[in-house]
């Protein structure tokens, strides 16, 4: 609501309090609304301004529209979307902050809002939180439960190893079940993984399966050749996890515990009698 001449909001004081007229008489005599008479008004009150008032027009001005503290805060950035925005590729805090100062250019600068979305992830208890970026990375490993199925025709029966790849920025499975887990079927996974995300990722990070990791180290481990020149083929980069480190591949650990409550756990009852129907199922 516009703010009114010094003049016109002692003239409705006047009407008000001395000749005693409706809101609705005073405002066709000031030629106003009667919603901006009645906050004038309000906001006398609120004041403790009465009639007649001896206050010189700066200092009514003052009462009437005290100056607004919000005018003087700086914006605050919506820390819940910064956080969620630093998962995309080559998003940095520096990109966001300029972003939020072109929205807001008396808004914080870049060192306080680096300390704000710092305490953010602190209070939120997500300081060791590893932000992964859109396709930078895929998780691999071998469920550690598997699923029994009958060979025909010999009618022996056999269990199904399922191979587990997750995209940890989304939490995008893949699923596949082989007859075994040698490095032929470990490879053939991550090609399959491969097409169903319809790309390859910067960064593969395998357990230290032998398939993947001759000789596990936690500075310099030693990867299967095969499985080497498969990623240089396909242009991605092998990192094994630590051993002994599951934060390194929390994201494929949690989507094995999913896939073997929700999907092997929920087959415990059906009869397969091969690996193409397990993979259909």
């Amino acid at each position: 609501m516009r703010r009114l001449d010094m003049s016109k909001v002692r003239e409705i004081l006047r009407l008000k309090f001395d000749v005693g007229l409706s809101l609705r008489d005073i405002a066709a005599s000031c030629n106003c609304g009667k919603s901006t008479v009645d906050d004038v008004l309000k906001r006398a009150k609120n004041a403790n301004i009465s009639w007649p008032c001896y206050l010189n027009d700066k200092e009514l001005l003052s009462l009437i529209y005290p100056p607004s503290e919000a005018r003087n805060k700086a914006i605050e950035p919506d820390l819940d979307h910064i956080f969620n925005e630093m998962k995309k590729k080559n998003v940095t805090l520096m990109l966001l902050w300029e972003e939020y100062k072109r929205d807001n250019p008396d808004g914080l600068m870049y060192t306080q809002f680096c300390e704000r979305y710092r305490n953010f992830k602190k209070t939120n208890q997500i300081s060791m939180h590893i932000e992964h970026k859109a396709g930078e990375e895929m998780q691999v490993d071998w469920a550690g439960s598997t699923i029994p199925y009958i060979e025909l025709p010999s009618g022996k029966e056999k269990e199904a190893y399922i191979f587990v790849s997750v995209l940890p920025a989304s939490s995008y499975p893949f699923a596949y079940a082989y007859e075994d887990m040698k490095l032929p079927n470990w490879i053939d996974a991550h090609i399959r993984a491969f097409e169903y995300y319809g790309g390859v990722p910067r960064i593969t990070i395998p357990d230290n399966t032998k398939t993947a990791v001759k000789m596990p180290d936690l500075v310099d481990p030693q990867l299967n050749k095969s499985y080497t020149e498969m990623a240089a083929h396909y242009g991605t980069t092998l990192i094994p996890a630590r051993p002994k480190k599951p934060k390194d591949k929390a994201a494929d650990e949690n989507m094995v515990g999913n896939i073997s409550r929700r999907i092997i756990a929920a087959l415990r009852n059906h009869q397969f009698f091969s690996l193409i129907e397990i993979n259909k199922a």
